[in-house]
Protein backbone atom coordinates (compact mmCIF):
# COMPACT_ATOMS: atom_id res chain seq x y z
CA UNK A 1 0.00 0.00 0.00
CA UNK A 2 1.44 3.71 -0.38
CA UNK A 3 1.85 5.11 2.43
CA UNK A 4 -0.03 8.41 1.46
CA UNK A 5 2.05 11.05 3.87
CA UNK A 6 4.56 13.59 3.21
CA UNK A 7 7.90 12.43 2.46
CA UNK A 8 10.98 13.76 3.82
CA UNK A 9 13.31 15.90 1.78
CA UNK A 10 14.85 19.95 2.13
CA UNK A 11 16.76 21.51 4.49
CA UNK A 12 16.76 25.12 6.68
CA UNK A 13 18.23 29.92 9.14
CA UNK A 14 20.97 32.59 11.18
CA UNK A 15 21.77 35.41 12.58
CA UNK A 16 20.39 38.76 12.19
CA UNK A 17 22.11 41.99 11.30
CA UNK A 18 21.82 44.81 8.89
CA UNK A 19 24.61 46.60 6.96
CA UNK A 20 24.30 50.07 4.44
CA UNK A 21 24.18 49.03 0.66
CA UNK A 22 27.83 50.80 0.54
CA UNK A 23 29.04 48.42 2.64
CA UNK A 24 29.01 45.15 -0.04
CA UNK A 25 30.92 44.74 -3.01
CA UNK A 26 27.89 44.62 -5.81
CA UNK A 27 25.81 46.19 -3.45
CA UNK A 28 22.02 46.79 -4.26
CA UNK A 29 22.08 50.35 -6.22
CA UNK A 30 18.27 50.80 -5.92
CA UNK A 31 15.93 52.90 -3.81
CA UNK A 32 15.27 51.52 -0.51
CA UNK A 33 13.23 52.68 2.50
CA UNK A 34 15.34 52.29 5.35
CA UNK A 35 12.63 52.16 8.31
CA UNK A 36 11.13 48.37 6.55
CA UNK A 37 12.27 45.70 8.18
CA UNK A 38 11.33 42.13 7.38
CA UNK A 39 11.17 39.20 9.60
CA UNK A 40 12.24 35.77 8.18
CA UNK A 41 10.38 32.85 9.08
CA UNK A 42 12.34 29.44 7.61
CA UNK A 43 10.53 26.30 5.76
CA UNK A 44 11.30 23.34 6.86
CA UNK A 45 9.37 21.34 4.12
CA UNK A 46 8.15 18.15 5.32
CA UNK A 47 10.48 17.96 7.95
CA UNK A 48 7.78 20.07 9.78
CA UNK A 49 5.95 16.75 10.61
CA UNK A 50 9.26 15.70 12.82
CA UNK A 51 9.73 19.12 14.88
CA UNK A 52 6.83 19.96 17.12
CA UNK A 53 8.16 23.31 18.17
CA UNK A 54 8.72 24.17 14.18
CA UNK A 55 5.31 22.44 12.91
CA UNK A 56 3.07 24.11 10.29
CA UNK A 57 0.94 25.78 13.15
CA UNK A 58 3.96 26.95 15.69
CA UNK A 59 4.86 28.67 12.54
CA UNK A 60 1.42 30.45 11.58
CA UNK A 61 1.53 30.99 15.15
CA UNK A 62 4.88 33.23 14.53
CA UNK A 63 2.84 34.73 11.70
CA UNK A 64 -0.06 35.94 14.19
CA UNK A 65 2.35 37.06 16.97
CA UNK A 66 4.11 39.32 13.98
CA UNK A 67 1.26 40.68 12.50
CA UNK A 68 3.07 41.36 9.02
CA UNK A 69 1.55 44.14 6.97
CA UNK A 70 2.70 41.95 3.61
CA UNK A 71 4.04 38.22 3.46
CA UNK A 72 6.52 36.75 1.21
CA UNK A 73 7.28 33.07 0.40
CA UNK A 74 10.80 32.03 -2.14
CA UNK A 75 9.00 29.01 -2.59
CA UNK A 76 6.39 29.98 -4.83
CA UNK A 77 6.58 32.15 -8.43
CA UNK A 78 4.33 35.39 -8.35
CA UNK A 79 1.32 33.66 -10.27
CA UNK A 80 1.57 30.90 -8.02
CA UNK A 81 -2.23 31.38 -7.79
CA UNK A 82 -3.56 30.40 -11.16
CA UNK A 83 -2.68 27.26 -11.09
CA UNK A 84 -3.72 24.90 -7.80
CA UNK A 85 -0.86 22.50 -8.52
CA UNK A 86 1.45 24.57 -6.45
CA UNK A 87 -0.14 23.11 -3.49
CA UNK A 88 1.58 20.19 -4.63
CA UNK A 89 5.12 21.57 -3.67
CA UNK A 90 7.10 20.59 -0.65
CA UNK A 91 6.57 23.20 1.60
CA UNK A 92 3.38 21.74 3.48
CA UNK A 93 3.21 24.44 5.48
CA UNK A 94 1.90 27.17 2.77
CA UNK A 95 -0.69 25.48 2.09
CA UNK A 96 -1.64 23.90 5.49
CA UNK A 97 -1.75 26.90 7.50
CA UNK A 98 0.02 29.68 6.35
CA UNK A 99 -2.18 30.84 3.44
CA UNK A 100 -5.87 30.33 4.78
CA UNK A 101 -4.13 32.18 7.71
CA UNK A 102 -3.41 35.18 5.13
CA UNK A 103 -6.95 34.61 3.59
CA UNK A 104 -8.20 34.78 6.64
CA UNK A 105 -6.81 37.95 7.81
CA UNK A 106 -6.38 39.58 4.55
CA UNK A 107 -2.64 40.13 4.61
CA UNK A 108 -1.43 39.99 0.92
CA UNK A 109 0.71 36.62 0.26
CA UNK A 110 2.86 37.15 -2.77
CA UNK A 111 5.50 34.72 -4.24
CA UNK A 112 8.92 35.97 -4.54
CA UNK A 113 10.27 32.37 -6.43
CA UNK A 114 12.53 32.63 -9.29
CA UNK A 115 13.17 29.18 -10.84
CA UNK A 116 16.42 27.26 -11.44
CA UNK A 117 16.76 24.73 -8.33
CA UNK A 118 15.34 22.58 -10.43
CA UNK A 119 18.64 22.42 -12.23
CA UNK A 120 21.47 21.34 -9.31
CA UNK A 121 20.32 17.76 -9.95
CA UNK A 122 21.22 17.78 -13.43
CA UNK A 123 24.60 19.40 -12.88
CA UNK A 124 25.31 16.76 -9.92
CA UNK A 125 24.48 13.74 -12.83
CA UNK A 126 26.69 15.36 -15.18
CA UNK A 127 29.65 15.79 -12.80
CA UNK A 128 29.30 11.88 -12.47
CA UNK A 129 30.95 11.14 -15.27
CA UNK A 130 33.76 13.16 -14.73
CA UNK A 131 35.61 11.90 -11.00
CA UNK A 132 38.27 14.67 -10.92
CA UNK A 133 35.58 17.34 -11.24
CA UNK A 134 34.03 15.78 -8.13
CA UNK A 135 36.26 16.76 -5.41
CA UNK A 136 34.40 20.19 -5.05
CA UNK A 137 30.50 18.66 -4.34
CA UNK A 138 31.75 15.94 -2.71
CA UNK A 139 33.56 19.00 0.34
CA UNK A 140 29.91 20.76 -0.13
CA UNK A 141 28.19 17.18 0.77
CA UNK A 142 30.57 17.11 3.83
CA UNK A 143 29.39 20.12 4.81
CA UNK A 144 26.17 19.25 4.91
CA UNK A 145 26.87 15.92 6.78
CA UNK A 146 25.81 16.95 10.07
CA UNK A 147 22.14 17.44 8.53
CA UNK A 148 22.17 13.68 8.41
CA UNK A 149 21.92 13.46 12.30
CA UNK A 150 20.10 16.89 13.45
CA UNK A 151 17.17 16.82 10.83
CA UNK A 152 15.66 14.24 12.23
CA UNK A 153 15.03 15.41 15.84
CA UNK A 154 12.20 17.14 17.01
CA UNK A 155 14.44 20.76 16.60
CA UNK A 156 13.05 23.78 17.84
CA UNK A 157 13.14 27.68 15.71
CA UNK A 158 16.47 28.33 18.16
CA UNK A 159 17.91 25.49 17.04
CA UNK A 160 16.98 25.47 13.19
CA UNK A 161 18.59 28.87 13.41
CA UNK A 162 21.31 28.14 15.05
CA UNK A 163 22.36 24.21 13.92
CA UNK A 164 20.96 23.96 10.28
CA UNK A 165 21.88 26.91 8.84
CA UNK A 166 25.48 26.86 9.06
CA UNK A 167 25.52 23.77 7.14
CA UNK A 168 23.46 25.14 4.75
CA UNK A 169 25.86 28.15 4.25
CA UNK A 170 28.84 25.79 3.86
CA UNK A 171 27.34 24.17 1.27
CA UNK A 172 26.62 27.42 -0.40
CA UNK A 173 30.20 28.50 -0.23
CA UNK A 174 31.80 25.95 -1.39
CA UNK A 175 29.90 25.76 -4.49
CA UNK A 176 30.60 29.37 -5.25
CA UNK A 177 34.04 28.99 -4.73
CA UNK A 178 34.23 25.70 -6.81
CA UNK A 179 31.23 26.68 -9.72
CA UNK A 180 30.11 30.19 -9.11
CA UNK A 181 26.36 30.71 -9.29
CA UNK A 182 24.81 28.28 -11.73
CA UNK A 183 23.56 24.99 -12.27
CA UNK A 184 26.27 24.12 -9.31
CA UNK A 185 24.07 25.61 -6.89
CA UNK A 186 20.62 25.79 -7.99
CA UNK A 187 21.19 29.45 -9.22
CA UNK A 188 20.74 29.94 -5.46
CA UNK A 189 22.44 34.16 -5.42
CA UNK A 190 20.41 34.65 -8.55
CA UNK A 191 16.90 33.56 -6.81
CA UNK A 192 17.92 34.94 -3.88
CA UNK A 193 18.57 38.67 -6.07
CA UNK A 194 15.19 37.93 -7.51
CA UNK A 195 13.35 37.09 -4.29
CA UNK A 196 15.22 40.51 -2.80
CA UNK A 197 13.79 43.06 -5.60
CA UNK A 198 10.65 41.83 -5.78
CA UNK A 199 10.23 42.24 -2.14
CA UNK A 200 11.57 46.25 -2.35
CA UNK A 201 9.20 46.75 -5.22
CA UNK A 202 6.21 45.49 -2.91
CA UNK A 203 7.68 47.51 -0.44
CA UNK A 204 7.56 50.58 -2.31
CA UNK A 205 4.63 49.60 -4.41
CA UNK A 206 2.20 49.15 -0.96
CA UNK A 207 4.22 51.63 1.54
CA UNK A 208 4.66 48.99 3.99
CA UNK A 209 7.32 48.72 6.40
CA UNK A 210 6.78 45.30 8.36
CA UNK A 211 6.87 42.28 6.31
CA UNK A 212 7.58 38.70 6.90
CA UNK A 213 9.60 36.50 4.56
CA UNK A 214 8.78 32.72 4.56
CA UNK A 215 12.16 31.28 3.03
CA UNK A 216 13.03 27.87 2.24
CA UNK A 217 16.23 26.89 3.95
CA UNK A 218 18.84 26.02 1.89
CA UNK A 219 17.81 29.89 0.05
CA UNK A 220 18.21 31.57 3.13
CA UNK A 221 22.10 32.10 3.29
CA UNK A 222 21.74 33.38 -0.33
CA UNK A 223 18.82 36.04 0.65
CA UNK A 224 19.92 37.07 3.78
CA UNK A 225 23.34 38.28 1.93
CA UNK A 226 21.14 39.77 -0.58
CA UNK A 227 19.32 41.87 1.70
CA UNK A 228 22.46 42.97 3.85
CA UNK A 229 23.97 44.43 0.33
CA UNK A 230 20.53 46.09 -0.20
CA UNK A 231 20.73 47.66 3.35
CA UNK A 232 17.79 46.27 3.89
CA UNK A 233 17.17 45.59 8.16
CA UNK A 234 15.95 41.92 8.60
CA UNK A 235 16.14 39.46 11.53
CA UNK A 236 14.91 35.72 12.15
CA UNK A 237 11.45 35.04 13.75
CA UNK A 238 11.23 34.36 17.69
CA UNK A 239 9.62 31.20 18.80
CA UNK A 240 5.82 31.57 19.45
CA UNK A 241 4.80 29.70 22.65
CA UNK A 242 3.53 26.44 22.12
CA UNK A 243 -0.50 26.40 21.42
CA UNK A 244 -2.74 24.00 22.16
CA UNK A 245 -3.52 23.97 18.61
CA UNK A 246 0.43 22.76 17.86
CA UNK A 247 0.21 20.60 20.43
CA UNK A 248 -2.67 18.74 18.50
CA UNK A 249 -1.00 18.98 15.28
CA UNK A 250 2.03 17.60 17.04
CA UNK A 251 -0.26 14.35 18.03
CA UNK A 252 -1.57 14.23 13.97
CA UNK A 253 1.96 14.83 12.50
CA UNK A 254 3.05 11.36 14.28
CA UNK A 255 0.11 9.62 12.67
CA UNK A 256 1.07 11.30 9.74
CA UNK A 257 4.39 9.87 9.75
CA UNK A 258 3.25 6.43 10.52
CA UNK A 259 6.12 5.63 13.20
CA UNK A 260 4.34 5.35 16.60
CA UNK A 261 6.13 3.30 19.21
CA UNK A 262 2.35 2.92 21.20
CA UNK A 263 0.17 2.38 18.17
CA UNK A 264 -2.49 1.62 20.12
CA UNK A 265 -2.17 4.42 22.42
CA UNK A 266 -1.81 6.55 19.22
CA UNK A 267 -5.11 4.88 18.00
CA UNK A 268 -6.68 5.49 21.64
CA UNK A 269 -6.17 9.28 21.26
CA UNK A 270 -6.76 9.80 17.67
CA UNK A 271 -10.00 8.12 18.55
CA UNK A 272 -10.79 11.04 21.00
CA UNK A 273 -10.60 13.74 18.47
CA UNK A 274 -13.83 14.74 16.04
CA UNK A 275 -12.08 15.58 13.06
CA UNK A 276 -12.02 13.99 9.93
CA UNK A 277 -8.07 14.14 9.38
CA UNK A 278 -8.13 11.43 13.02
CA UNK A 279 -10.39 9.38 11.22
CA UNK A 280 -8.46 9.27 8.05
CA UNK A 281 -5.23 8.69 10.04
CA UNK A 282 -6.58 5.77 12.49
CA UNK A 283 -7.48 4.03 8.62
CA UNK A 284 -4.53 4.44 7.66
CA UNK A 285 -2.71 3.07 11.09
CA UNK A 286 -5.48 0.06 10.73
CA UNK A 287 -5.16 -0.55 7.20
CA UNK A 288 -0.85 -0.66 8.10
CA UNK A 289 -1.66 -3.24 10.83
CA UNK A 290 -3.77 -5.53 8.89
CA UNK A 291 -7.37 -4.67 10.06
CA UNK A 292 -8.40 -3.52 6.58
CA UNK A 293 -12.50 -4.43 7.14
CA UNK A 294 -12.28 -1.80 10.21
CA UNK A 295 -9.98 0.72 8.02
CA UNK A 296 -12.87 0.51 5.71
CA UNK A 297 -15.73 1.08 8.33
CA UNK A 298 -14.09 4.51 9.29
CA UNK A 299 -13.56 5.59 6.10
CA UNK A 300 -17.36 5.13 5.16
CA UNK A 301 -18.42 7.08 8.37
CA UNK A 302 -15.51 10.13 7.46
CA UNK A 303 -17.18 10.34 4.47
CA UNK A 304 -20.35 11.27 5.34
CA UNK A 305 -19.18 14.08 7.63
CA UNK A 306 -17.00 17.43 6.25
CA UNK A 307 -13.04 16.26 5.50
CA UNK A 308 -12.86 19.50 3.38
CA UNK A 309 -9.91 20.18 5.77
CA UNK A 310 -6.58 20.40 5.87
CA UNK A 311 -6.02 20.32 2.21
CA UNK A 312 -5.12 17.16 1.37
CA UNK A 313 -7.44 15.26 3.20
CA UNK A 314 -10.74 15.53 0.71
CA UNK A 315 -8.21 13.97 -2.57
CA UNK A 316 -6.69 10.81 0.11
CA UNK A 317 -9.83 10.04 2.37
CA UNK A 318 -11.70 9.33 -1.32
CA UNK A 319 -8.72 7.80 -3.03
CA UNK A 320 -8.26 5.19 -0.09
CA UNK A 321 -11.90 4.79 0.52
CA UNK A 322 -12.63 3.95 -3.20
CA UNK A 323 -9.51 1.12 -3.19
CA UNK A 324 -10.78 -0.41 -0.04
CA UNK A 325 -14.26 -0.87 -1.46
CA UNK A 326 -12.38 -2.25 -4.58
CA UNK A 327 -10.93 -4.57 -2.17
CA UNK A 328 -14.33 -5.13 -0.39
CA UNK A 329 -15.79 -6.28 -3.43
CA UNK A 330 -17.87 -2.83 -4.04
CA UNK A 331 -16.74 -1.67 -7.60
CA UNK A 332 -19.69 0.64 -7.74
CA UNK A 333 -18.96 2.11 -4.56
CA UNK A 334 -15.34 2.55 -5.63
CA UNK A 335 -15.92 4.17 -8.78
CA UNK A 336 -17.83 6.64 -7.34
CA UNK A 337 -15.27 7.40 -4.70
CA UNK A 338 -12.80 7.76 -7.50
CA UNK A 339 -14.54 10.17 -9.35
CA UNK A 340 -14.98 12.31 -6.77
CA UNK A 341 -11.50 12.77 -6.32
CA UNK A 342 -11.30 13.57 -10.05
CA UNK A 343 -14.22 15.77 -9.88
CA UNK A 344 -12.26 17.97 -7.03
CA UNK A 345 -10.77 21.01 -8.15
CA UNK A 346 -7.22 20.25 -6.72
CA UNK A 347 -6.12 17.12 -5.02
CA UNK A 348 -2.71 15.55 -4.30
CA UNK A 349 -1.33 14.08 -7.05
CA UNK A 350 -0.94 10.58 -5.21
CA UNK A 351 -4.40 10.54 -4.92
CA UNK A 352 -5.35 11.34 -8.24
CA UNK A 353 -3.25 8.56 -9.46
CA UNK A 354 -4.63 6.15 -7.28
CA UNK A 355 -7.86 7.24 -8.47
CA UNK A 356 -7.37 7.11 -12.45
CA UNK A 357 -5.75 3.75 -11.86
CA UNK A 358 -9.13 2.64 -9.82
CA UNK A 359 -11.26 3.67 -12.68
CA UNK A 360 -9.02 1.46 -14.98
CA UNK A 361 -9.57 -1.42 -13.21
CA UNK A 362 -10.38 -2.24 -9.57
CA UNK A 363 -8.02 -2.04 -6.57
CA UNK A 364 -5.69 -4.82 -5.70
CA UNK A 365 -3.08 -5.44 -2.90
CA UNK A 366 0.06 -6.23 -4.20
CA UNK A 367 1.56 -9.27 -3.77
CA UNK A 368 4.54 -7.92 -1.55
CA UNK A 369 1.79 -6.28 1.00
CA UNK A 370 0.70 -9.09 2.55
CA UNK A 371 -2.99 -7.93 3.67
CA UNK A 372 -5.54 -9.78 5.09
CA UNK A 373 -8.56 -8.34 3.54
CA UNK A 374 -11.31 -9.71 6.37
Amino acid sequence: MPPWYPSSPPDPPARSRRRPASAAAGAYDGVVDTTASLTLLPLMGPWHLRHPRWNVVTARDALEALAPEVLWTTALPPDFEREPSWRDGDEIALPWTVAPWAARRGTPLRGVGAPGAEEAADFERYLAAYPQARAPLDAARAALRPLNELLPQALDLHRIVGEVLPPLAADLRLRLEAFGDGPGTGWRLRRARVARERIVADLDALGATRGAVLVEADLWPALTTELDAAGIAWSPAASPPVSDDARLRSLLDVAWRGEAADVAGLLGRLRELDLAEARFLEAQLLLAHDHVAEALEVLEAAATGDFREPYPLPGLLLARLGQLRDVAGRRDRALQAYRGVLALGWAPAEAREAAEAGMRAPFAFAADDEVDPT
